[in-house]
Parts: C-alpha cells; sequence; structure tokens
C-alpha cells in the first residue's frame, strides 16, 4: 500500500492493544485473567502469551496501513 498513514506511537500502541484484546476476548473459552496476592488483575501465564502472539499478527496488519511515527519525529 502506498500511501500509509503516519499515526503518533501512543496511538499505535492503544490501536494494538485493543484490537488484540478484542481477539483474546472473543477467541477464548478459559478464564482470560486471574487476580494477584495483591489484588491485581492480569492475564493468565498462558493468555499473557496467547496475547503477546495476537499483537504480532496485530502490528503486522497495522504496518500494511500505517506508519508508526517514532518519538523523534514528534513535535
Amino acid at each position: 500500500m502506498a500511501n500509509k498513514i503516519t499515526i503518533p506511537s501512543e496511538t499505535w500502541v492503544e490501536l494494538y492493544v485493543t484490537l488484540s484484546h478484542y481477539v483474546l476476548q472473543y477467541s477464548s473459552l478459559d478464564q482470560l485473567t486471574e487476580t494477584d496476592e495483591n489484588g491485581d488483575e492480569r492475564y493468565t501465564e498462558d493468555k499473557q502469551d496467547e496475547f503477546c502472539d495476537i499483537v504480532s499478527e496485530v502490528e503486522d496488519m497495522l504496518s500494511g496501513f500505517f506508519i508508526k511515527e517514532s518519538d523523534n519525529e514528534t513535535n
């Protein structure tokens, strides 16, 4: 794709996190999160691994349409 849109790094991260969580949530039959001894909720170890795999795929898809603005390009 020739005319890719440049987006801020923060937007890039927000997009891949939102999309990856959506894919994980709707593709999982198992519990996604667990609560640790401090009361913090986080992905289970297996779901964290799945999330990281999904992130890789989502970032590949995003790169087909967008260019992530590097930190030294910001104003």
